[in-house]
């Protein structure tokens, strides 16, 4: 960056303005108008979105089925008392059949959830620019470009992640009920020694969810105050000028992105903070299968298949509660 001799900052000085009562009403955690206005949008394409909650419950189906097609062959057809070719060639046919019936319904649930979500966009978009012919010039006196862009822009593009992330946390629903029903049902003292993990994760999500939300949504007043200060240095680049204000303006805006860039920081930290924890959780309760049910398998009171279902069935269940 290139260096220039900065003159001293006014007290009062300011680039851009200041947290708004914009920014405070869009951060509240639940609108319920806001959302009926969304939900709005969505009804022309609710038959597109029911077909995708379809397709997703399908795959979901199918990833709950595959660790018990490995869990049969192992224990019908691989181990040294029950080898079956005729199980095992079975057993690979359904697995083919599970394994494609899980492509084409990830591939169309992806598919009509990516395609109606873009077409909401578009007319959420349409609608946005069309009202902004109209309201009144007191408005966009008072309200910089920046803010305007980042409504149109990152505000628009997280309504549209928004209507993605409902469709695919039914079959994220489903498939965590589905797993603790089996997991219940094939061993239940393993299971619940396994689950017995889950806790902890939800008291680490309980405290680092407000700390988390309170950071994401100041970096995002900080962007769009940066970006207003941004869009207004430009517009009134002339006046800047004429004022001989190029360096006390250079000094204040570096400032704010300064904010701005420690602000976005703190929240990528909080947005990675759960993945180690994850990792840490999955990899003890692989242990406690591992060590528990492989003492059990050794001791014939437990199936082979059987601990090698929960192991899938554990890295699934906690990768997904992640999310």
């Amino acid at each position: 960056m290139t260096d220039i001799n900065l003159s001293p900052k006014p007290p009062k000085a300011v680039v851009g303005s200041q947290i708004s009562h914009d920014e405070e009403m869009f951060g509240k955690a639940f609108d319920g108008i806001v959302i009926r206005r969304f939900l709005s949008y969505c009804q022309p394409y609710k038959k597109s979105l029911w077909l995708a909650v379809v397709a997703v419950l399908i795959f979901t189906i199918t990833q709950i089925s595959i660790p018990l097609v490995v869990l049969h062959i192992i224990d019908n057809a691989l181990v040294a008392e029950k080898k079956d070719q005729s199980i095992l060639e079975l057993s690979v046919i359904v697995f083919g059949l599970a394994i494609t019936i899980n492509y084409v319904a990830n591939f169309l649930q992806e598919n009509l959830v990516g395609r109606a979500a873009e077409r909401v966009l578009i007319d959420l978009r349409r609608d946005m620019f069309s009202h902004l012919q109209k309201v009144s010039l007191s408005f966009m006196d008072k309200t910089e470009v920046g803010r305007l862009m980042s409504r149109l822009q990152s505000d628009v593009n997280s309504l549209q992640e928004f209507l993605e992330t409902s469709v695919f946390a039914v079959g994220d629903l489903v498939l965590l009920v589905g797993i603790i029903t089996v997991l219940l049902v094939l061993d239940l003292n393993l299971a619940l020694l396994t689950l017995c993990i889950v806790p902890t994760l939800f008291i680490v999500r309980f405290i680092w969810l407000p700390r988390a939300r309170a950071a994401f949504m100041r970096a995002r007043e900080l962007n769009s105050m940066t970006n207003g200060a941004l869009a207004e240095a430009i517009h009134g680049v002339r006046t800047v000028q004429g004022m001989v204000r190029e360096k006390t303006n250079y000094a204040l805006y570096m400032d704010r992105a300064r904010e701005n860039m420690q602000a976005h920081l703190r929240a990528a930290k909080f947005a990675q903070f759960n993945v180690p924890i994850v990792d840490a959780l999955t990899g003890s309760a692989m242990a406690i299968v591992v060590v528990f049910g492989g003492a059990q398998v050794m001791e014939s009171k437990l199936d082979l298949g059987v601990m090698v279902a929960f192991i899938f069935y554990v890295q699934r269940f906690l990768t997904r509660l992640d999310h």
